[in-house]
């Protein structure tokens, strides 16, 4: 089995080679501490399991997920983060990825035991997924119960501080058209004020989309 290592932190990036070369023994044919190299090694040599931080200087890992599974459906992914909000796990149980490990919360031994789990074919997902899971099931006005992926685009931006304007020209939308989703969204989420929508979308996780765009943009 061929293995990838998308990881920005070089010293845990080193554990997760130990692991897959002494416990495993298993090949690691790439390493990559951001998403353009990581996706390069993965065109190049066509691992079976790749290991995936979601929070790369350069793209969104959930997005690499996609990219990854859409390039070859056959391929493993075990996402590993400790972005634990509800957004990003709705989105990791969404995305076809094959297992979460919780960097905050679990120990080195059940981070071997997920990497075990997802190369014998099953799923790994930490128990703060399952928790999550559960919450969005239970709460009434659950935002995938009630807004669109579009509307969750839309408040990933406007939740990010972004003005009308800035939304219609990220979207190419007219200003009227991202007012009228905006009252839409306040209104599904029974929110009364611009200022709730964004500490809404701060405290589920939307708004930390924009820091790639952030990026991206402070590095032209």
């Amino acid at each position: 089995m061929k293995i990838v290592l998308i990881e920005d932190q070089a010293m845990f990036r080193d554990l997760l080679k130990k692991i897959c070369c002494e416990h495993f023994h298993l090949s690691v044919v790439g390493e990559a501490e951001d998403a353009a190299t990581g996706l390069a090694m993965c065109r190049e040599h066509e691992p079976d399991l790749v290991l995936l931080d979601l929070n790369l200087p350069d793209r969104d890992g959930i997005a690499i997920a996609n990219e990854l599974l859409a390039m070859d459906p056959e391929i493993r992914i075990l996402a590993l983060s400790s972005e634990c909000d509800d957004y990003t796990l709705y989105r990791v149980l969404n995305s076809g990825m094959h297992g979460y490990v919780d960097k905050n919360r679990q120990s080195l031994e059940m981070l071997r035991h997920a990497i075990d789990e997802v190369i014998q074919g099953r799923v790994f997902f930490a128990e703060v997924v399952q928790q999550v899971r559960q919450r969005l099931r239970m709460e009434p006005r659950a935002f995938p119960k009630v807004l669109s992926r579009r509307e969750q685009q839309l408040l990933a931006l406007l939740g990010g501080g972004l003005t009308d304007d800035e939304v219609a020209r990220e979207l190419r939308l007219s200003r009227y058209t991202v007012q009228l989703h905006r009252r839409t969204i306040m209104s599904k989420l029974d929110l009364h004020r611009t200022p709730d929508l964004i500490r809404y979308a701060v405290r589920r996780g939307f708004s930390k989309l924009n820091s790639f765009r952030e990026r991206k943009e402070g590095s032209v």
